[in-house]
This record gives structure tokens, sequence and C-alpha cells, in this order.
């Protein structure tokens, strides 16, 4: 069992998810850092946080991923962006566990298909491996990937 462990209703509760947050760090001073329910709401929130140079300076890489689970031909964005003064596409609400043992683990549920995605840095260079589990489904299904880059300090 998990040291860090979520249910449902907290994970669905933003005032209370957003304020709590994931970060791995590498063996070369990158990280990836983001909230439970992997919405960015700081500059330095990132997937793949790094120097590229001999300065202290880390650029965020990899912002975030949009993930869409697509069944039976309808689309459901797992995402969950903040606007200002709105919050887009809303993906948590298909959040339904998240636990950080041995690595970060959120689970999502849509309709009938429940799908668990594990988030690795690697310790030794700039990589990110994002992990997707199909747990359950009675039929097939198809996701979508989008990431966003940012290449910015």
């Amino acid at each position: 069992m998990s040291v860090l462990n979520f249910d449902k209703d907290q994970l669905g509760n933003l005032e209370y998810s957003l304020q709590r947050e994931m970060l791995s760090t590498d063996r070369k001073g990158g990280y990836m850092s983001t909230t439970i329910v992997c919405c960015n709401t700081r500059k330095y929130h990132g997937l793949v946080v790094t120097p590229i140079d001999e300065t202290d300076r880390r650029f965020v890489l990899l912002s975030s991923l949009d993930e869409t689970v697509i069944q039976h031909d309808q689309a459901f964005n797992l995402a969950l962006h903040r606007f200002p003064g709105i919050y887009e596409p809303r993906g948590h609400k298909y959040v339904i566990d998240f636990c950080a043992d041995p690595v970060p683990m959120i689970t999502y549920k849509v309709g009938e298909v429940v799908l668990r995605k594990s988030i690795v840095l690697a310790l030794d260079r700039d990589q990110i491996m994002v992990k997707y589990e199909l747990l359950e489904s009675p039929a097939s299904v198809k996701i979508q990937l989008k990431p966003y880059l940012a290449f910015r300090n």
C-alpha cells in the first residue's frame, strides 16, 4: 500500500488537489514537477525541466501532455489546464486514484474504460517515460497524445 494515496473525492476537488504536488529529480539537475492531477499551476511546473548549458538556469522543455481517450468514436480529454479564470479541459473528473509508490501513478475511469498512467523520470538523461496501461475496457480504445512543448527558462 502506498504512503501517498488520494481517493476520487479528494482528486476531483480542485481546491484540494491543486495544492498537492509531485516532484521527481534526476542526477543532472533536472526534474519533473506538477500537481497530482497533472495541472501545471506554477511557472516552474513541467514534465521535463532541465539545465541545457553551463549556467544554473533550467528550461521547461516538455510542459505537459494532452491525453484523449477515444472509444466508439467519442473523445474524452483527460487533461487539465489552468487559464485565467477557467480550467479547461476538465479531465480531473475522470481521475479516480493517485499513488506514488514506487512512481507517480494516476488512474482514470471513463465510462467502463480504466486507464493507469505512470510517470518515470530518467536518472542520467533528459528523458521521461509516460506509461499507459489499459486495465479495463469492453471494446477497443485509442489514446491520442499531444505534447505541449515550452522551451522557456
